[in-house]
């Protein structure tokens, strides 16, 4: 898993017999008590997923290899202790997901990492006026990021060759690169730009592909 404003570090250890253990180190204090449960409830479902979807993770499991998710805040505490094998929920797509009405469909572990990253918005790009607003995943399973622009980048925007100019900025960036190659277990599948101006109009919407990037 990358490095951010809530993971630390990440390692995974073969720790004796059939098991392998991942330790995730995170920023978490005690204090944050909605951070913390949204670690718990996230990460170890995404790990899970993760494991399941490679073919050699499942190979493993169905042999019958543990994996074990633990998760630590500052100071060492335990966030969370999880086992991920053959008997274990975590990881599964609930069989009956599909069936429920839009409404009622339970938000996605994309969407539950990226509200903790949410709690650190709107942060603004001194140089350029922009802030990002919100990161979210959309019914596609595309990470959105909704960013308002002051009246001089509304002005940018309106430039016939101005998305090719912002793909091409956005494709020297390492940063975006790794969120479509950490993210590629989860399904994602686009990056889309959403602008909007102070008083939340829609200026300009930008999708970023994998091949984009490139």
């Amino acid at each position: 898993m990358p490095n951010s404003y809530m993971i630390k570090s990440t390692r995974a250890v073969a720790s004796g017999g059939n098991e392998i253990t991942i330790n995730i180190n995170t920023f978490n204090d005690s204090i944050n008590k909605e951070e913390t449960r949204l670690i718990k409830s996230s990460i170890p479902e995404i790990m899970g997923q993760a494991i399941r979807s490679e073919k050699e993770g499942q190979e493993l499991i169905d042999k019958g290899v543990k994996f074990i998710i633990k998760i630590y805040g500052l100071g060492g505490k335990v966030i969370a202790d999880e086992v991920i094998d053959k008997n274990s929920s975590i990881g599964k797509a609930p069989k009956h997901i599909k069936s429920l009405p839009k409404e009622n469909k339970q938000d996605s572990p994309l969407n539950t990492v990226l509200e903790v990253y949410n709690k650190s918005l709107p942060m603004e790009d001194k140089s350029s006026g922009t802030k990002i607003m919100s990161i979210k995943a959309d019914d596609e399973n595309n990470i959105v990021y909704t960013v308002e622009v002051p009246e001089s980048f509304k002005v940018l925007l309106s430039i016939d060759d101005s998305e090719q100019l912002i793909k091409d900025e956005i494709a020297k960036s390492p940063r975006f690169k790794q969120i479509f190659t950490k993210t590629e277990v989860l399904g994602v599948n686009n990056i889309i730009f959403k602008y909007i101006d102070e008083k939340g109009n829609s200026v300009k919407e930008i999708t970023i592909t994998k091949d984009d990037i490139k």
